[in-house]
């Protein structure tokens, strides 16, 4: 007795019917791989937060300089947190983030120093008193325009008198001050330390003044939201952009053109963070950004979790 072969129209069918079980399949593998790629970056931050706080009780409670200048002319020829923090984790792998750079074109040497985490530096480091959010797309779309904020780390140029002094950072940076420490801060369980971000300085200290950081800036590798005052987290979603030409419609102008239906797109997004008291979670950028009265000035709107205190 012969076996019958299958017949094309039949081997077609099944053929069919592997093609829609893939299309339904891969995507469910794909946001199950990226949420794996999430949680390990949640235990590198952890990671890398208690390094911090292991930092902190070694130097009087303060924690790390977000940079501080070793030597030369310029306060950027120096180190970063992650390189003081380095010693408390042993682990370079873990300053590399899982779910990759955010925009992986140009200026790729940030993610070997850990630039795929970062920090938002003392404001000083512009000679402001605070940072203040600007009107643009998408600070629109997080209605955070006008708020207020401020960063934990401090930024360590060279003190009054020494031959380099105000050197670097175009001339902006004559400015030496300390970290702040957990007993500086009203409320350490809600202030933002390290978190996903472009460079370990979280685009403010590398950009001139008057750029939207990170918005698809010529060059860069991030889009996280901002102004030349937001900066901070990057946000990463399902579908989210990978890179300038996701972020933009095709042939898009500047910072300021963005279309408000792409801005809107930022409240999709979430981050992950690492507070001043150890914890880590994820946080949807509309939460991470949320403003409250300021202590000082009740008419104005200050950060929940990037404070001023």
């Amino acid at each position: 007795m012969r076996n019958r072969a299958f017949t094309l129209i039949e081997l077609l069918v099944v053929i069919a019917i592997i093609a829609i079980l893939a299309a339904i399949l891969f995507p469910v593998f794909a946001q199950a791989k990226e949420a794996a790629k999430k949680t390990t970056g949640i235990t590198h931050l952890k990671q890398m937060n208690t390094a911090c706080l292991l930092y902190s009780t070694d130097y009087d409670d303060t924690f790390p300089m977000a940079v501080r200048a070793l030597g030369g002319t310029n306060i950027w020829a120096g180190s970063v947190w992650v390189f003081d923090v380095y010693p408390y984790t042993k682990n370079y792998d873990m300053f590399l983030n899982p779910q990759g750079a955010p925009n992986p074109v140009n200026n790729a040497d940030w993610k070997y120093v850990g630039g795929t985490y970062g920090t938002v530096p003392n404001p000083a480091v512009k000679n402001l008193p605070y940072y203040t959010v600007g009107n643009w797309p998408i600070a629109v779309a997080l209605g955070a325009v006008g708020r207020r904020q401020g960063g934990i780390m401090g930024v360590g140029n060279r003190p009054v008198g020494d031959p380099n002094y105000g050197a670097g950072c175009w001339g902006r940076c004559e400015f030496y001050g300390p970290s702040k420490s957990q007993t500086q801060l009203s409320d350490v369980a809600n202030h933002a330390l390290i978190f996903d971000a472009g460079e370990p300085t979280a685009d403010y200290t590398t950009f001139a003044a008057g750029t939207e950081l990170g918005v698809c800036v010529a060059g860069r590798e991030t889009y996280n939201p901002g102004s030349r005052s937001i900066g901070g987290a990057t946000p990463r979603w399902n579908g989210g952009p990978k890179s300038c030409n996701g972020w933009r419609e095709a042939g898009g102008g500047g910072s300021a053109s963005i279309p408000a239906a792409f801005a809107q797109l930022i409240t999709k997004g979430q981050a992950n963070i690492g507070f001043a008291d150890g914890h880590v979670k994820s946080m949807g950028m509309p939460a991470l950004y949320r403003g409250v009265p300021c202590a000082s000035d009740a008419t104005q709107s200050c950060m929940v979790h990037f404070p001023l205190d």
